[in-house]
């Protein structure tokens, strides 16, 4: 009777062992697996592509998860936190959010001076339209893009998400959008935050020496000088840090013709009716993209117009042909000195 009792508190005993074994074992996966950064349309699943490089801060359980996205190709399962990015497009986005991607198109983007340094340390540019060899050796776990050129052979290399191209956003609204694609949260948000916090510093500034309610207009001249264009605040050439940042007033006819046609850029206007377009601009900024002020020296008509006669006309270079964030709060500062030196 004492032997089977033993051998039933022999029998418990390693009963209990297995137990305890069973659940430090089961509380160990659970912690391993990082249950907090599962949400929904995400999984978990092995990432076998090689994950080396600076942009690599994520644990190995992050780079194993996933998440479903919609795009205008379908639903596409891309890793819940990126290590490396070709950007196709956007790379600027990316570089504000200080995330540098392996690969980019820098012949699309690349060349403003503000972002010279970042691009030249560590990222591969693919070139456009891309190398698919290119993109191929930098063994991306992730590709952006914002058209649908070459999307069936980049989707083989790597999940590939396609923002469209859509001129009606700003460089905040792409920003929203590529930070909920490589989970940046709230870096949007801080983009704005720091254009308005450099916006208020530039206003303040000129404040007293610019009109608060001075006009400007941004022209680019065409044709050998017979023609021109006029630009919005979304197009690139300085529009957003004068007109959004600055808050210099658009002239009533480009506001208004830019309206009417819903656009940001209206080209090919002949040169006649620039007086109509400007008359009211106490500032005329020109873009010069191989044909400048020179070329109207000797033009009566161009010499008629108030701003002109005025010497309130400001030459803009390449350096303010780009619309990112970084390369516009750069702008904002050189701006405001530019007016100034013309007060």
């Amino acid at each position: 009777m004492l032997a089977q009792r033993n051998k039933y508190v022999w029998l418990g005993a390693v009963l209990l062992i297995i137990l305890t074994m069973i659940t430090a074992c089961g509380s160990k996966t659970g912690d391993g697996q990082g249950t907090n950064g599962m949400q929904s349309g995400q999984s978990s699943r092995t990432n076998n592509k090689d994950t080396q490089g600076e942009s690599n801060t994520s644990s190995p359980s992050e780079a194993a998860e996933t998440r479903i996205v919609s795009t205008p190709k379908g639903d596409v399962e891309i890793p819940a936190h990126p290590q490396r990015i070709v950007a196709l497009y956007y790379h600027h986005i990316l570089l504000a959010f200080d995330m540098k991607p392996v690969g980019a198109n820098l012949t699309w983007w690349g060349g403003s001076p503000f972002l010279k340094e970042l691009e030249s340390n560590g990222i591969t540019d693919v070139g456009g339209p891309p190398s698919l060899e290119a993109v191929t050796k930098l063994n991306p776990d992730l590709i952006i893009m914002n058209t649908e050129d070459n999307y069936d052979q980049l989707s083989k290399i790597a999940p590939t998400v396609i923002i469209p191209y859509d001129a009606k956003r700003n460089a905040f609204d792409d920003a929203k959008l590529v930070a909920d694609l490589v989970g940046k949260e709230g870096g949007a948000e801080q983009l704005v935050s720091l254009f308005e916090e450099k916006a208020a510093a530039a206003r303040a500034k000129i404040a007293g020496h610019i009109d608060e309610n001075a006009r400007a207009a941004i022209i680019r001249i065409e044709g050998k000088g017979s023609q021109f264009a006029v630009f919005g605040a979304n197009y690139g050439r300085g529009g957003w840090p004068i007109y959004e940042g600055l808050k210099l007033k658009m002239p009533e006819r480009i506001q208004k013709e830019l309206k009417a046609q819903n656009v940001e850029i209206i080209q090919q206007l002949a040169m006649e009716l620039l007086p109509e377009y400007v008359a009211d601009a106490d500032y005329i900024f020109v873009s010069n993209e191989g044909e400048g002020v020179d070329l109207l020296q000797n033009n009566k008509l161009w010499n008629s117009i108030s701003a002109v006669k005025n010497n309130k006309v400001i030459e803009l270079g390449k350096e303010y042909f780009y619309f990112d964030p970084i390369s516009m709060n750069a702008q904002l500062d050189l701006l405001a000195d530019l007016l100034l030196s013309k007060k």
